[in-house]
């Protein structure tokens, strides 16, 4: 067979799918199979042995390519997975930062909302106490109003409320969404460990109807003071 024959035969000729082992195959062109039956080898067994050997080395040289490219792309999806692994650690970080923060200290329930006393921070420099608590509604959107403040440290002592470094007394709460409000209270005497009561009252005005209005009066007692 003359070469131009050869090549002619050869563009008209498939792939052909080589199984190496359980788990890999590969198609080698068939111009291959048709190139080790044209070897001038006069001896039929060196003939089958230098097959043999050709046929090895290309499927070696498929092997080793594919492992390549597997190992690339397993390579690249490890990375995907330690970015990923590494975003929900921060993720799971904040989230428990979060639920420290707002773990309440004391808590209580009226009128189908919740009141969370979270932080009580007292001030030696400015002489101040802050106690900050979340709001949250249970049953339906609602205005609020909070009002008489105040509270009695353990001495026996009352301080009333610092409208100016306070939130505004004026929450607008949606449904299961608590909203955080700090209150300051200023000129408190010595540095007292304890506030003996923290109370309030609140008036709710619901959304389905403007002209209905709940009261409620809170309290929370014995609260522990941490002194910065």
């Amino acid at each position: 067979m003359n070469l131009k024959a050869f090549m002619n035969l050869k563009r008209r000729l498939p792939y052909r799918t080589i199984l190496f082992n359980k788990n890999k195959e590969y198609k080698i062109h068939s111009h291959f199979f048709l190139y080790l039956n044209c070897l001038p080898i006069s001896n039929n067994s060196n003939k089958n042995k230098m097959k043999k050997i050709l046929l090895l080395s290309v499927i070696s040289i498929y092997s080793l390519a594919y492992s390549q490219v597997n190992c690339e792309a397993l390579k690249k999806e490890n990375e995907n997975l330690q970015s990923t692994n590494k975003i929900l650690g921060s993720e799971n970080e904040y989230l428990k930062k979060v639920l420290d923060i707002n773990k309440p200290i004391l808590e209580t329930e009226k009128e189908n909302s919740s009141f969370k006393i979270t932080k009580v921070v007292g001030n030696k420099t400015e002489k101040s106490i802050a106690i900050s608590f979340l709001i949250e509604a249970k049953d339906e959107k609602k205005k609020m109003t909070i009002e008489d403040v105040f509270v009695v440290d353990i001495e026996g002592n009352e301080y009333k409320i610092d409208l100016y470094k306070s939130s505004k007394p004026y929450p607008e709460l949606a449904l299961n969404v608590p909203v955080k409000l700090t209150f300051s209270f200023k000129d408190i005497q010595g540095e007292p460990l304890f506030i003996k009561i923290f109370r309030f009252k609140t008036t709710s005005q619901h959304e389905r109807n403007t002209f209905e209005k709940t009261k409620s009066n809170l309290e929370f007692r014995d609260i522990k003071v941490v002194w910065n």
